[in-house]
């Protein structure tokens, strides 16, 4: 189904189906995105520093972030996360969970911290 068709199917409570091989059936409704659990964007010529992304990791009770450079962020039409942390980005952006420049400060830490433990305990 086309999203037109799809939204009325759905505001008429008729059942709908997923279809995992959409290119077979092109009337098909489309599948929702599948959310990523963490997504980390960097800016511009920046480089996260390795002993960060680790502590990251383990702030993110283990899961593997995506990384993605804020260009093809941005081009891939700003994807959505669970948790979205921005770093040295250069232009402002809506909806992420922390944002902040690299070298941290000691402040920048603390927040980054403590909203990792706010979102951590929200799930």
């Amino acid at each position: 189904m086309k999203p037109l068709q799809s939204r009325l199917w759905q505001f008429l409570d008729l059942p709908v189906w997923k279809c995992t091989h959409a290119e077979r059936l092109p009337y098909a409704p489309v599948p929702d995105p599948i959310l990523a659990g963490a997504r980390l964007i960097i800016g511009r010529g920046c480089q996260l520093p390795n002993s960060l992304l680790r502590d990251l990791v383990i702030a993110l009770a283990g899961v593997q972030p995506e990384i993605q450079d804020e260009n093809a962020w941005l081009a891939a039409g700003r994807p959505g996360a669970r948790i979205i942390l921005g770093f040295n980005l250069t232009s402002s952006a809506d909806g992420f969970s922390w944002q902040g420049t690299l070298p941290l400060s000691s402040s920048q830490k603390r927040e980054l911290w403590h909203r990792l433990c706010d979102l951590n305990s929200e799930h």
